[in-house]
């Protein structure tokens, strides 16, 4: 018993891991390579930033594929595969010269990141632990908030004195060299699983996933996840060329993303901690409301001081599509029915970004800058507070007996 609850927390490290440098490391730096690539290159930034569509569209698809992969593969396996196509896609990107190779790279990048990413980490803890799962995924999910933290100025350092092809290769061989031999240690509880096998026999469950997406409530709060990855999320993408537009330097910009992401691992933490002390509505209250005040602090930005401003809040609002996704999805759901829902929460998140960071990026192209995205989003953002409160006071339906 003791060594079985032991090792889980052996896989809630090496999630831990694979947290910091997949998510923290490989994605959250994303967005510093936007303007060196599209100065070297003369590429847009509409054009460039097609790859973070790229990598949400192949999100989404691989979401809605994931629960098939796992049951064919097992877990580990599919985090295995997740590790070799990041560490893939960053040499495919060294080797970049045009945009179709970049696009190739996001190709790989966008089924890698989806299987070493939030919806294997909670599957994984839920196998493990019964008690404090948010404080466990939020301690989890912090990996990836210090990991763009730390790494975020180290890469900025790094593109602006060696370049963004140096950059791309270091991260490609640490993924490589560091961290798929990691990801070899990661099972679930052969315990929970073998229950789970035993009672997928013995019980019918009462409602399906298409009685799921009727209900109000399952609806609503699948429309409130979407509008949170739709707002909050691309702007991680294209902060720093923002802040540049403003007259910051690019060593500053990437300090601000690093900020934003030690932030976010914080903030992580300490929602998860909310929503096992005090609930859903709690903890997402407070990412939804910072999000809002961010959004008016990144348009009127012009000084060092409101740009360490935004990026606390800013930090703390991005920790809602992470550790709490699971854990709303499971208040909208319920529960027992988190592993048939969680790929379309999860696929949802990927529409979201792939949606949202072309928006901007076209708006920017339009006018200019960013100022008039900033305020719909903004609005918006106040709206989705009101459709998570409203979804949240909704009973839950209950389930109809069938004998």
């Amino acid at each position: 018993m003791n060594k079985k609850f032991n090792y889980g927390y052996v896989v809630a490290l090496i999630c831990f891991l694979i947290a910091f440098f997949y998510i923290g490391h490989a994605n959250n730096t994303g967005s510093l390579y936007v303007v060196p690539v599209t100065s070297r290159y003369g590429f847009s930034r509409a054009e460039f930033s097609i790859i973070f569509s790229i990598i949400s569209i192949i999100t989404i698809i691989a979401n809605l594929a994931f629960v098939k992969l796992y049951r064919h593969i097992g877990i580990k396996r599919v985090v295995v595969l997740g590790a070799f196509c990041c560490a893939s896609a960053f040499f495919v990107y060294y080797k970049s010269t045009v945009l179709l190779h970049f696009y190739l790279g996001a190709f790989l990048f966008g089924i890698g990141h989806t299987y070493t990413n939030m919806i294997v980490f909670s599957l994984l803890i839920n196998s493990w632990f019964t008690e404090n799962r948010g404080t466990i995924l939020g301690l989890i999910s912090a990996g990836s908030g210090f990991g763009g933290s730390v790494m975020s100025p180290v890469v900025g350092y790094i593109i602006s004195f060696y370049g963004f092809k140096q950059s791309y290769l270091l991260t490609s061989a640490i993924l490589f060299i560091l961290i798929i031999p990691i990801a070899l240690f990661v099972k679930e509880n052969p315990v929970e699983s073998f229950e789970n096998s035993n009672e997928e026999t013995l019980v019918i469950k009462r409602k399906t996933t298409g009685q799921l997406l009727k209900e109000h409530r399952v609806i609503l709060g699948l429309t409130v996840i979407f509008m949170m990855a739709f707002l909050i999320a691309p702007w991680l993408n294209v902060l720093p060329s923002h802040l540049m537009d403003r007259g910051f330097d690019e060593i500053f910009a990437s300090k601000i993303l690093g900020g934003v992401l030690f932030v976010m691992a914080l903030a992580k933490i300490f929602v998860g901690a909310v929503y096992d002390r005090i609930g859903i509505k709690a903890a997402i209250g407070i990412c939804l409301i910072s999000f809002v005040i961010s959004s008016v602090l990144l348009l009127i930005v012009k000084s060092k001081i409101i740009a360490w401003m935004f990026a606390v809040l800013f930090g703390t609002s991005l920790s809602a599509l992470s550790v709490l996704l699971p854990l709303f999805t499971s208040a909208l759901a319920g529960e027992e029915y988190l592993s048939d829902i969680i790929g379309i929460a999860s696929a949802l998140v990927g529409a979201g970004i792939a949606l949202g960071t072309p928006v901007i990026n076209f708006t920017y192209d339009l006018t200019g800058s960013n100022n008039i995205i900033l305020i719909i989003f903004t609005i918006l953002g106040i709206l989705n507070m009101l459709l998570t409160y409203i979804t949240l006071r909704k009973k839950q339906s209950q389930p109809v007996d069938i004998f």
